[in-house]
């Protein structure tokens, strides 16, 4: 003869108890507990909109996404950082090449030829450009991109210090701007290569989503949201605007 079986609640959330009703004296209850979803489960639920169908992909227009907040503030350390580098390369040659009290009256404090100004001002800029190797492989191996462009910056920020405290007239009459500028330089590369190697790629990590979905916009216009598109706005205005 067929069973009949009927479910009640369970007072603990996500339990239910379920009793078999037969012919037989003996029947006993048992009891199934309901898992939450596994984080694996939960991963196709970042997307803000459908699953794009291949129809979808074919006919809808593929616009990028909104940029996020996150990359803004990456870029803003990167912009920073230029302002910091240009802005001191800028008068660099002159600081070198002309002496403190010149004849001219022409800005300088080392008074050093110009070929010799020269020769300093490539070694800083071959400097710079060299040091993202280190500050690449710190990242990759040891700190991570944001803990990474967050100490360099501290170096970088050591390095104008010690050049602006060694270029007072004080220390400039004393004989210690030349010594302070040769460490600044080595300072001021260090904290570029930390900051340069990795902002450009922390900045692409901002877009949260990785695949296409599709999103009905105002008007009722359906459109396909591609990542890839977002990740090429994001850097049309970081290349624009930051470097």
């Amino acid at each position: 003869m067929a069973s009949s079986w009927r479910t009640r609640p369970n007072e603990q959330l996500g339990t239910y108890t379920t009793v078999a009703q037969s012919e037989g004296p003996n029947a006993e209850p048992s009891t199934h507990t309901k898992h939450p979803p596994s984080p694996s489960d939960l991963e196709s639920a970042l997307y803000i909109g459908s699953t794009p169908t291949p129809e979808d992909l074919l006919f809808l227009p593929r616009v990028p996404d909104k940029l996020p907040h996150g990359a803004f503030l990456v870029a803003i350390v990167e912009l920073c950082e230029r302002f910091a580098y240009y802005g001191l390369a800028g008068p660099l040659q002159n600081y070198m090449a002309n002496g403190y009290h010149d004849a001219n009256g022409l800005p300088g404090a080392l008074g050093l030829s110009q070929s010799r100004a020269t020769a300093l001002s490539n070694f800083f800029q071959f400097w710079c450009y060299l040091t993202p190797l280190l500050g690449a492989v710190v990242a990759e191996q040891y700190l991570g991109r944001y803990v990474t462009i967050k100490y360099f910056s501290v170096v970088y920020m050591v390095g104008v210090g010690v050049l602006l405290a060694t270029s007072l007239p004080w220390c400039i009459e004393r004989g210690v701007a030349f010594p302070g500028l040769l460490v600044a330089m080595v300072v001021i590369g260090l904290g570029t290569g930390g900051i340069k190697s990795n902002v450009s790629p922390l900045i692409a990590e901002q877009v949260r989503s990785t695949s296409a979905f599709v999103e009905t916009r105002k008007g009722g216009r359906r459109v396909v949201v591609d990542p890839e598109l977002t990740v090429q706005r994001i850097y049309m205005v970081y290349y624009m605007w930051c470097v």
